[in-house]
């Protein structure tokens, strides 16, 4: 039988809004029955910029894994796993720092894009690829079979963010043998949902609802959202691909999308009356979500099961991976120490 794995994960820097949900978790739950799925909780890559409020990851480890439960992800179909608690990581990526080349690093989006913006740059950002290579291959199966994928869930603009990993299992193939399976993007088509400021939706902006959050807040918040800023007046002709509140329509009620834009252009609708009625729908979407995330609320044993039982099974994987590593690059020293 072929093998076909799934490894996808998210930083523990804080509770998961709606970007998280309509960019991954809609996602999650949906491959969750068709594939051998690991969701990692990253709490070592959250240290790259919350190394000093280390009490905020913590706190946030829990607030992840309620989200993810309460969103509908199933701990009898899924795996759950917190990153530093499995060392096997932490050794793959030291291995694999050691032929990456730092130009390389510097090319990627992300740390690309960073490197305009700080002024001290730490070896820990830098070495974000490399963390996440060894986050994605310590799953591959071992010895790989033919038909056996290590498949990788995300967005179209994401695509380049996963090179790193397939040059770097590449090379380790090409110096060492074949060991690791080539990962493999899984495209999603879901839309990538924006901030209420219409910037890049963030934890810590402000501009993002949270799946805990209460029908007050929300109403604070989309009466607070960005909207065209030439419909000054309700018959005013708007222009809904500037509008906040009308992406989260396409992404909430795609079926009324369409409707709303016409209107919209053809100004015969007004941007309260739009926003009530997303606060609404809004609200109704989260409430079973909160119901969900109140009843494990009251389970902590059963959080730290799930947990305990995740860092288990992606152990023993990596110790499995981390074996066949170690041969391959001739540091398991068996043949050094055997007796004559």
């Amino acid at each position: 039988m072929t093998t076909k794995r799934i490894l996808s994960g998210i930083r523990t820097t804080g509770p998961l809004h709606l970007g998280h949900y309509f960019g991954a978790l809609k996602n999650w739950i949906e491959l969750q029955d068709k594939y051998e799925c690991y969701f990692l909780l990253a709490d070592v890559q959250a240290l790259t910029t919350h190394f000093n409020h280390v009490q905020e990851i913590e706190n946030s480890v829990k607030e992840v894994i309620l989200d993810l439960l309460a969103v509908g992800l199933d701990p009898q179909k899924a795996t759950f796993f917190i990153q530093s608690q499995v060392p096997e990581l932490t050794e793959l990526s030291m291995y694999f720092g050691m032929f990456t080349r730092l130009a390389e690093l510097q090319q990627n989006p992300t740390i690309k894009d960073e490197l305009k913006k700080q002024k001290d740059v730490y070896y820990g950002f830098i070495g974000y690829p490399i963390s996440q290579a060894a986050d994605i291959l310590l799953f591959t199966t071992i010895p790989p079979k033919s038909g056996d994928e290590l498949l990788v869930p995300v967005g179209e603009d994401q695509v380049p963010h996963l090179e790193s990993t397939r040059r770097i299992a590449k090379r380790f193939n090409k110096i060492y043998g074949k060991t690791f399976i080539i990962p493999s993007t899984l495209i999603s088509d879901f839309p990538r949902l924006p901030g209420l400021d219409m910037k890049k939706m963030g934890k810590s902006v402000g501009n993002a609802i949270f799946l805990k959050d209460s029908p007050e807040i929300v109403a604070e918040k989309i009466m607070m959202a960005f909207t065209d800023p030439q419909k000054i007046r309700i018959n005013d002709p708007g222009h809904p691909i500037k509008c906040a509140i009308f992406q989260y329509y396409k992404a909430l009620i795609p079926e009324l999308a369409d409707e709303i834009r016409i209107n919209c252009q053809k100004g015969k609708i007004g941007c309260v009356n739009d926003k009530k009625r997303l606060i609404k729908i809004i609200n109704d979407f989260l409430e079973p979500i909160k119901e969900r995330r109140k009843s494990y609320e009251k389970q902590p044993d059963f959080l730290r099961e799930i947990i305990e039982e995740g860092n288990k099974k992606a152990r023993k994987i990596g110790r499995k991976t981390m074996r066949a590593v170690r041969e391959a690059m001739h540091i398991d020293y068996k043949k050094l120490f055997l007796k004559k």
